[in-house]
């Protein structure tokens, strides 16, 4: 019962963010050009066979930590199926501050059984890995701004993420992070992606939003772009 019924709701959070929503550039004629938001997000760096099995593995998980959650809400939290949850993140950030949006992926996917994912996560973080990325920005330099997003992956951040960090130039840009998280919070996902960075970067305050508050948390990021001193006028988004 609980694997069909996470397919069905799955299926529902899927049609309500569209991944083909999230992947291309802001259209608006007078958006940002010196914006980029990337995003590291289990569902695009993953290959699911079995919809129900990949959201059932997540939250057996999540209920061996102790980690509750429950109805749609523990289904969306699961991330594995697209957009995935910094995906979602980004999309709401994009409907404010325009910029393009871009995927880190890694070469070689992660498993979409979910303790499986976090055990190479876990040995990658142990071998302070750089896992090899088969998506790359051209033209890095005409980024000012760079929301970053990432989840909390054993108290850090992917390894994929800090090969995108060091695979560029970051001096004198803005970088902005963002956190999808469990019960641990963003913990020292933004300090040790912050740690590769040139000091002439400047790291701005980051958010960080619950897994089950994703799908809700566009009041959230909204509030959080406001607080943040950037140079940048915020589009209205309709309710």
């Amino acid at each position: 019962m609980k694997s069909g019924m996470a397919m069905i709701l799955a299926t529902l959070l899927a049609l309500a963010f569209p991944c083909g929503a999230l992947a291309e550039s802001a259209s608006a004629e007078d958006a940002p050009t010196n914006i980029l938001i990337a995003y590291f997000t289990w569902a695009d760096n993953t290959v699911v066979e079995d919809a129900g099995a990949a959201i059932d593995s997540a939250l057996e998980h999540y209920d061996n930590m102790g980690d509750a959650s429950s109805g749609v809400d523990a289904t969306s939290s699961a991330s594995v199926l697209a957009p995935g949850n910094t995906a979602v993140m980004a999309g709401y950030i994009h409907d404010l501050v325009g910029g393009d949006l871009f995927s880190i992926q890694v070469e070689e996917p992660y498993s979409s059984v979910y303790d499986e994912c976090l055990d190479r996560a876990s040995d990658e973080l142990a071998d302070n890995a750089r896992p090899a990325l088969r998506t790359h920005v051209e033209n890095m330099e005409q980024y000012d701004i760079v929301f970053l997003g990432m989840p909390n992956w054993w108290y850090s951040c992917p390894m994929a993420v800090l090969t995108f960090v060091e695979e560029y130039d970051f001096s004198g840009k803005t970088v902005v992070p963002f956190v999808a998280h469990g019960t641990g919070g963003i913990s020292g996902s933004v300090r040790d992606m912050s740690a590769s960075l040139p000091e002439d970067c400047t790291v701005l305050e980051p958010v960080g939003v619950y897994r089950p508050d994703i799908a809700a948390c566009q009041p959230v990021i909204e509030e959080w772009l406001r607080s943040l001193d950037l140079p940048i006028e915020l589009e209205a988004v309709e309710e």
